[in-house]
């Protein structure tokens, strides 16, 4: 029997032969994972501004689609992300569900906040991060409505 130390998996990217130890390596570390999920969140709150609870809804699981992919990647970042995550998103949750603007503009004003809070908790205060005032100008806020 050969010693499972020894044996490595190899896989074809169509370029080149990678270890799994190489394609480990390529994943994503927090800062691009946050960078996927700023502009997700930027639509997100620009859908429900506008009303679009449809599309709201759409972008809101695609946040949390991106924080769960961050626990399972970066798992020290895990219970505080699931706290995030069932604490203080499901608010926005409720609020799209409903089609309430008010109460959406109160739960992301406190999602963010508490994002800003877990940058400090994690050593990253230097990040504040804030609402784009302007909507994106790829997206059409009232497609569908």
């Amino acid at each position: 029997m050969s010693d499972p130390a020894e044996h490595t998996h190899v896989v074809s990217n169509g370029k080149r032969e990678l270890t799994i130890d190489e394609l480990a390596l390529m994943q994503p570390g927090m800062d691009r994972l946050m960078a996927e999920l700023t502009p997700r969140m930027q639509r997100l709150y620009h859908a429900g501004r506008a009303g679009n609870w449809p599309l709201a809804e759409y972008f809101y699981k695609s946040v949390l689609k991106q924080l769960r992919l961050c626990v399972q990647s970066r798992p020290k970042y895990d219970p505080e992300m699931t706290t995030y995550v069932e604490d203080d998103c499901s608010p926005l949750k409720a609020a799209i569900k409903a089609g309430d603007a008010a109460a959406f503009t109160t739960a992301y004003a406190t999602m963010v906040e508490r994002a800003n809070h877990y940058h400090v908790v994690f050593g990253k205060p230097f990040i504040g991060w804030k609402t784009p005032t302007a909507p994106p100008d790829d997206l059409d806020l009232t497609a569908g409505m």
